[in-house]
């Protein structure tokens, strides 16, 4: 899936003189965590929760109170609190890209840039819920882990087994198991996994964990 089919499309944005009372007017009441810096239309930095959060720290510290504090605050520019470099992701990029750059850069939101030009922003959020989406955990089913211990085995053996049990896969995944061998995580669309852990091995795989499912769609 690419990002302009998860994107937020409606992005609340300011601009470099936008005062920091109004951005806090933005990020609170809305529950928004980055706000997107605009000039002329390009995008030229992003505001985190956390970047206000260390601007008002550093009034604080100045010694000021009362209503110097407050027109401390009433001065404080965006511009003066914005992250000015800025990873963007873009429309036809992939979500698993969007996971990496989140993931390796630790930050939790990209604004989405065309030519430039803002056109949208992904989120933590928004990917996470695709990944669960995709992974079938809205729906009632139970998740086997299937280690496999060398190449001879493969994830088309896994299927076979399971599907022949009559268990319907919601999804498959594969990562690093344990020893240097692959561990393949199996969701099938049953509360009872039994017959599919027995089938897997009866062909010799073993199952590490089968964790039974509930209903946990809202």
């Amino acid at each position: 899936m690419l990002i302009k089919d998860i994107m937020q499309r409606d992005v609340v944005t300011v601009t470099p003189e936008t005062r920091l009372p109004q951005v806090l007017r933005l990020l609170q009441p809305r529950g928004f965590r980055h706000v997107p810096v605009i000039l002329d239309a390009a995008l030229v930095g992003i505001i985190s929760d956390r970047d206000v959060k260390q601007a008002m720290v550093s009034l604080a510290g100045t010694g000021a109170s009362g209503a110097e504090l407050e027109r401390a605050r009433e001065r404080l520019s965006a511009s003066e609190i914005m992250a000015r470099t800025v990873t963007t992701i873009a429309p036809m990029d992939t979500v698993e890209e969007a996971a990496r750059r989140m993931a390796t850069q630790k930050i939790s939101a990209l604004p989405v840039t065309e030519d430039g030009r803002l056109v949208g922003i992904v989120t933590e959020t928004d990917v996470l819920q695709l990944f669960v989406q995709a992974m079938g955990v809205l729906e009632p089913s139970s998740r086997l882990d299937v280690i496999v211990p060398g190449p001879e085995a493969g994830l088309g053996d896994v299927v076979r087994a399971v599907e022949g049990a009559g268990a319907r896969i919601v999804s498959v995944m594969t990562l690093p198991g344990p020893d240097g061998g692959r561990e393949i995580v199996v969701r099938v669309a049953t509360i009872n996994p039994a017959p599919a852990v027995a089938a897997l091995e009866a062909r010799g795989f073993r199952v590490r964990d089968a964790h039974r499912g509930t209903a946990t769609r809202a």
